[in-house]
C-alpha cells in the first residue's frame, strides 16, 4: 500500500514538473560550425551590372536538419556579398565577378537568439566567375578593339555548397 502511494506521488510530482516547464521552457539547439547547406541565388549576378559592396539575395536550397529535427527550413533568406568585379571590355578582355556568402535568416519553428543571422562562408572560397576572352578575334580584326569579351556571370539558382561559418544557438519559437 506504501509503494503505491509512493509511486502515485512520484507520478505527480513528474507531472507538476512536466506541466510547469512545458509553456515557459525552450527548447535549444546548436547549429554546429561546418554544417554544410546548399544556397541559390535568387538572380543572376554578372559583371555587367554589378559594383562591389552589392548585396545579392540568396535562397537555402533544402532543410536543414540537427538529429532529425528541422531547424531552418527549405527557401530560407540570406544574403551575399559582391567583393570585386571586373567588367569585360575591349580588345577582348573577358570580365570576373567574385562574390562571398554573408548570412542566413532562419524562418521556421527555430530562431537564432538575439535576433542572429546564421553566418555562412562557401566551402572552398569565395565564389568566382570569369567571362570569355576573345582577344584572337580581336586581334584577326582591324575593328578588333571594339570586341568586348564575355562577362563573368553566376546564373540564379545554381546550387553552391556553403558551411555555416560559426557555431550559433537556436531556440525554439
Amino acid at each position: 500500500m506504501q509503494s503505491r502511494w509512493k509511486s502515485i506521488g512520484l507520478t505527480a510530482i513528474a507531472s507538476l514538473i512536466i506541466v510547469g516547464a512545458g509553456p515557459g521552457a525552450s527548447a535549444q539547439v546548436t547549429l554546429p560550425e561546418s554544417t554544410k547547406v546548399q544556397v541559390v541565388f535568387e538572380q543572376d549576378v554578372s559583371s555587367k551590372y554589378a559594383e562591389p559592396g552589392d548585396k545579392v539575395p540568396i535562397r537555402l536550397l533544402g532543410d536543414v536538419d540537427i538529429g532529425g529535427v528541422i531547424v531552418i527550413k527549405d527557401g530560407a533568406r540570406g544574403s551575399a556579398l559582391v567583393k570585386t568585379v571586373k567588367p569585360a571590355g575591349r580588345a577582348g578582355k573577358p570580365g570576373s565577378i567574385e562574390v562571398e556568402l554573408v548570412e542566413l535568416e532562419p524562418n521556421g519553428s527555430y530562431q537564432a537568439l538575439g535576433d542572429q543571422r546564421v553566418r555562412l562562408r562557401a566551402t572552398g572560397g569565395p565564389i568566382t566567375a570569369d567571362g570569355k576572352g576573345r582577344k584572337t578575334l580581336s586581334y584577326l580584326f582591324i575593328f578588333g578593339l571594339f570586341i568586348k569579351g564575355t562577362q563573368g556571370e553566376i546564373p540564379a539558382e545554381t546550387p553552391i555548397t556553403a558551411e555555416i561559418a560559426a557555431d550559433i544557438e537556436l531556440e525554439a519559437l
